[in-house]
């Protein structure tokens, strides 16, 4: 979703007029369909970016309309669907605060959120979930929990965890959470590192916080990380863009006529800082407005994968009967005009593989020793942990990890040999090569993972040590 402000006086009025127009029909013909259907075909028909006209929606239900557009982000809510969404615009949930996720073992958390009810109960990072209110947790279904320990605001529930061989319980009142979505960490060499998970109503002042605390440290150089973010409001990507960005514009706006509505960037600044943004085929809307803002003015070095390609713009619209409608409004274009919908933000260097996009970004940021220690849910980066694994596992006592991110490690190229069904790996030594096969290389869905203590005995640059679930992983680019 890709909230703004355009023409919401028009569209209300639009609202009113409709109501207007209902108090004046005859009785029998209001019979035949509702205020709230009405409503939609006029709304659809007279501000849809598609240009469909009302004549053409007549005598179809609501849902018929919607499915007609072909138009996947226009939306009806009933009252209960847009307070679901709302609190999602929000980043507020009820419940006790923690990520979780899924292993071999069953069901985890992976992270506890500051002041949340679970942190205030005693859970860690790495507790499993075994029971839920007395009641064997599922181990294979992440919903499943999830669904047992959200609730209503104010309800007890009782979690039971297992914390290396020792089971405990806890007592937990569920609450509102607001969930975080921006996250920041200082690495070395003054590099500063913000990750940005959706743009909700207060990303922008976090972001705003946390970009200050990485300038008191020293920043030299910033990377930001837009990866598998969906989105969300225009006004929060406008206020990021303004640390960037003096004046100028954020993003032009056509309507279904054509006309140009720009969003203006007004009373900016600059970082005057090197910066460097990680997207990828997940990054979407206000997650592509920023990057394209920022390449377009050569703020940014955009460095990943084409990102996702959602350049239209909503607007939520109340209805009668508490209902709202989402609707597709405009068509965005970046700065300098490129397309966006549909097409997507190019990256400046394209680079596959989360954990190689990361490291091609330390590189680019003039890091070149980089050292990577590997737990069972995750790795640090020069010993900081942002939230995010390399993109590894363990099968039958050995290590397997992203062939991708050994490779960027040390700067070496990938291809695939289709004929031997296996994977050749070049540095400027020369190129080894990696068959499909137990105990050298696993392909999982479309990611090939190599057998760590193979790599480094091809490659010795790479020095790495391990012992049970825990692997270092060190080496210096090009060498």
């Amino acid at each position: 979703m890709f909230g703004t402000r355009i023409k919401i006086k028009a569209l209300k009025a639009s609202i009113a007029l409709v109501s207007a127009m209902l108090a004046m029909m005859p009785t029998a013909a209001m019979a035949q369909e509702d205020s709230v259907t009405q409503q939609v075909r006029e709304l659809i028909g007279n501000y849809h970016v598609s240009g469909v006209t009302e004549e053409s929606l007549a005598n179809q239900s609501i849902e018929q309309m919607i499915k007609g557009l072909k138009d996947p982000y226009t939306v009806f809510f009933s009252q209960e669907d847009y307070g679901q969404f709302s609190n999602s615009l929000e980043n507020s949930f009820v419940g006790m605060g923690a990520r979780i996720g899924i292993d071999d073992q069953g069901v985890y958390l992976t992270e506890i959120f500051a002041g949340s009810p679970a942190e205030i109960a005693g859970l860690k990072k790495d507790d499993y979930v075994r029971a839920i209110d007395g009641v064997p947790a599922s181990v294979t279904s992440i919903d499943e929990v999830r669904n047992k320990i959200v609730g209503k605001e104010g309800t007890k529930v009782k979690v039971t965890i297992l914390r290396g061989t020792q089971e405990m319980t806890f007592e937990i009142t569920r609450r509102g959470v607001n969930v975080p979505e921006v996250y920041s960490s200082s690495l070395t060499n003054g590099v500063g590192y913000i990750q940005i998970t959706d743009f909700s109503s207060d990303a922008d002042e976090d972001f705003d916080k946390q970009l200050k605390a990485l300038q008191a440290k020293g920043l030299k150089s910033l990377i930001l990380d837009v990866r598998n973010n969906p989105g969300g409001l225009v006004d929060t990507a406008l206020n990021i863009a303004k640390h960037f960005v003096k004046e100028g514009t954020l993003i032009h706006t056509r309507d279904r006529n054509g006309v140009d509505d720009p969003v203006l960037i007004t009373g900016g600044t600059t970082v005057d800082v090197p910066v460097y943004i990680l997207a990828n085929e997940n990054s979407a809307s206000a997650s592509e407005v920023l990057s394209g803002a920022l390449q377009d003015y050569n703020v940014a070095k955009v460095i990943g994968m084409q990102t996702f390609g959602k350049g239209s713009v909503q607007q939520i619209l109340p209805l009668d009967k508490n209902n709202s409608l989402k609707l597709t409004v405009e068509e965005y274009l970046t700065p300098n005009k490129r397309k966006v919908n549909k097409v997507g933000i190019t990256p400046d260097l394209k680079v596959d593989g989360p954990s190689a996009q990361f490291i091609a970004a330390l590189h680019e940021t003039g890091i070149a020793d980089i050292r990577v220690n590997l737990t069972k849910h995750g790795a640090t980066f020069n010993g900081v942990d942002l939230g995010f694994g390399f993109g590894s596992f363990r099968e039958d006592g050995q290590w397997y990890v992203s062939t991708r991110g050994l490779a960027a490690l040390i700067d070496a190229k990938i291809t695939w040999n289709d004929t031997n069904h296996s994977v050749v790996i070049t540095d400027a030594n020369g190129a080894k090569e990696f068959p499909v096969e137990k105990g050298k290389l696993i392909i999982d869905y479309g990611t090939s993972y190599i057998n760590l203590d193979l790599f480094a005995s091809y490659f010795p640059q790479l020095h790495v040590t391990s012992q049970g679930d825990m692997a270092s992983i060190q080496a210096t680019k090009g060498n």
